[in-house]
């Protein structure tokens, strides 16, 4: 076998591994789920399981950083089109609520077994947690700056946002009552009505 196909081989073994984690993680949560049993949802034998992870704490760690990195390049590139602040801090909204339905295991996973990490794993993942919160608060303050926005903590306005928008992959389903495209028009407009500066009463009311 050339080294390409190996390499290949190798990827898409990897690829099931992290589908099938995400999987059973969502189901049985990381404590309820062991590498046998990972071993068993790809059909490989435990050893060449531990080929691609050493460890158990290594594959949750790798999701974790797959989906942070994934959520920081995809802000970056919703707000890289341009527009106003207003647009960009839709178009933040429209990635971060449809990234949150289209992708729920692996959003709910990054929810709750961050616990489950190590002190040195969890540190590196709240750091780049921190970073994209970062990026949101950016966008509020210049909101604020050129007079669009009237947010009195920008920290906090965020967080809420954040909480808000995750919030999502806890209650969607595909089948209910609105489709996805709907629930992030319905978001863009909650969170314009958070941040937007309120309209000057008509004095003749």
């Amino acid at each position: 076998m050339s080294t390409k196909a190996g390499q290949k081989d190798a990827a898409v073994a990897a690829e099931r591994i992290r589908l099938a984690a995400i999987r059973l993680f969502r189901e049985r949560g990381y404590h309820g789920t062991s590498m046998r049993d990972l071993a068993t949802a790809v059909q490989l034998e435990s050893a060449s399981l531990y080929y691609h992870y050493p460890s158990k704490h290594d594959l949750l760690f790798a999701l974790f950083q797959g989906i942070m990195d994934d959520l920081f390049d995809g802000i970056r590139g919703a707000i890289a089109d341009g527009g106003d602040i207003q647009q960009r801090l839709c178009a933040a909204v429209r990635f971060h609520v449809g990234f949150h339905v289209l992708r729920r295991d692996e959003a709910f996973i990054s929810h709750s077994e961050l616990r489950a990490l190590n002190p040195a794993q969890r540190a590196v993942i709240v750091e780049k947690r921190d970073l994209y919160q970062g990026a949101w608060c950016d966008l509020l303050r210049a909101g604020v700056a050129n007079g669009c926005f009237d947010v009195s903590d920008v920290p906090v306005t965020a967080n809420a946002i954040l909480m808000m928008c995750s919030g999502v992959s806890d209650w969607f389903v595909s089948n209910g009552r609105l489709s996805g495209d709907q629930i992030v028009e319905k978001y863009e407009e909650l969170v314009l009505r958070m941040v937007q500066r309120p309209r000057e009463r008509d004095p003749r009311r």
